[in-house]
């Protein structure tokens, strides 16, 4: 029987940061002025009747159903797979975004694509870029995501498992559960649900960084965690309203930059709380899994009709990230709050899309591009081609969100 609990039952700490956006008035319009009027041509892109997701019942059993004959996704058939596979259409759109997005100075320097804005946008990426290898384009095996990281060579062995100093580390799965969630939220991550491993949501090759003896390549494999996982904690870490309000700019792209970087901590930071009282974690980000099956099985949210998932707390407006573990934990169930039936006949997102890129139409089981999305449940697909290709305009240069800062449910 379905259990229900009242939707203001929110975290106790919020994440209340990314106060830059305000700073600067004096030295750009696009910094001052992050302006959502601009992305849909001076309509607003805030409905001003906020959805309440009032109660939230929990589930016994998925609240999508999975074919027998549904088989894993390869890391191979998304976007970001074809263009390093070098398919013709989605290597150029991916040459075609980097070429606009990196370039600084071609710029109109109107609200939210100046120069400044640029500036920023770009900073705001660094971590994932330059450390993580650019996990946001589901890049594996590097930076806060190495599947085995180096121990630094102290006088005590740091995030080792094998060493085990404190066995047991936890006494129960009930004292387990409550340390990784309090850990999670410590690591920045605003909640965190816990669900079984499931060998159907993890990517049976991944794009990973490999160490060759002339450095680094990057190879399609098969993710190597080095432990059969148990449980997956996942994560969502919230995104600033004003920020994705500005989509599509620079601006905001400074915020999906940024919540990659945080989702990078927060995984990373976790595992390694896990791995010193002697258990096996890996942190996982955009790289190894699908992240949004996940989440709803720990009961986050649920589908939506723009493909992201939405939850009672923030609506879509999230990042999401996991730690996979051998650690003693207790699931979460899944979770209803009307989103689906809701989404039916809401369709603001599709009209907010300006690629149109987002279906109006009922779910279905495959998507606009067949193979190279996850087809096979029922579910709204989203045209990836369509995105890009929008994401490489002049006029946009940068990530868009439009869909998200559309939602209702967006908080």
């Amino acid at each position: 029987m379905d259990k229900e609990k009242s939707n203001n039952d929110k975290p106790a700490t919020k994440i209340n940061r990314r106060r830059f956006l305000k700073f600067g008035a004096g030295a750009s319009s696009g910094i001052a002025i992050a302006a959502a009027t601009t992305a849909l041509g001076g309509k607003s892109l805030i409905d001003p009747k906020q959805a309440n997701a009032g109660t939230v019942k929990e589930l016994d059993e998925l609240p999508f159903d999975i074919p027998a004959d549904y088989k894993p996704f390869t890391n191979q058939r998304n976007i970001y797979g074809q263009a390093i596979l070098g398919v013709p259409e989605p290597l150029a759109l991916e040459e075609r975004f980097n070429e606009v997005r990196w370039n600084g100075w071609q710029t109109d320097g109107s609200p939210g694509l100046t120069v400044l804005d640029g500036a920023a946008a770009r900073a705001s990426f660094a971590v994932d870029y330059y450390f993580n290898g650019e996990n946001s384009a589901c890049r594996a095996n590097k930076g806060f995501f190495e599947w085995h990281p180096k121990v630094p060579e102290l006088n005590f062995r740091w995030g080792d498992p094998e060493r085990n100093i404190h066995s047991p580390g936890v006494k129960s799965a009930e004292e387990g559960t409550m340390a990784v969630k309090r850990m999670a939220r410590f690591f920045g991550a605003a909640k965190a649900g816990i669900a079984p491993f499931d060998k159907r949501w993890v990517f049976t090759e991944t794009a990973a960084f490999v160490k060759t003896p002339e450095g680094e390549s990057l190879k399609f494999i098969p993710p190597d965690f080095g432990f059969e996982p148990k449980h997956v904690i996942s994560m969502i870490i919230p995104q600033s309203l004003e920020g994705v309000k500005s989509a599509p700019s620079f601006l905001g792209s400074v915020e999906y930059g940024l919540s990659f970087a945080q989702f990078g901590y927060a995984a990373f930071g976790l595992s390694m709380f896990i791995k010193d009282l002697g258990y096996h974690a890996v942190p996982i980000g955009a790289d190894s899994a699908l992240a949004i099956p996940i989440a709803i099985q720990a009961g986050l949210g649920e589908y939506s009709r723009s493909g992201l998932m939405i939850t009672p707390e923030f609506g879509p407006n999230v990042k999401l990230c996991e730690v996979f573990t051998d650690m003693p934990l207790n699931h979460d169930k899944p979770i209803s709050f009307g989103v689906t039936e809701f989404c039916k006949t809401c369709k603001k997102c599709a009209e907010a899309c300006a690629p149109q890129a987002i279906s109006y139409e009922d779910p279905t089981i495959d998507g606009p591009r067949g193979q190279m999305q996850n087809s096979g449940i029922k579910r709204w697909y989203v045209d990836p081609v369509k995105c890009l290709e929008f994401f490489s305009r002049d006029n946009v240069k940068n990530c868009c969100g439009a869909c998200i800062a559309a939602c209702p449910f967006t908080k």
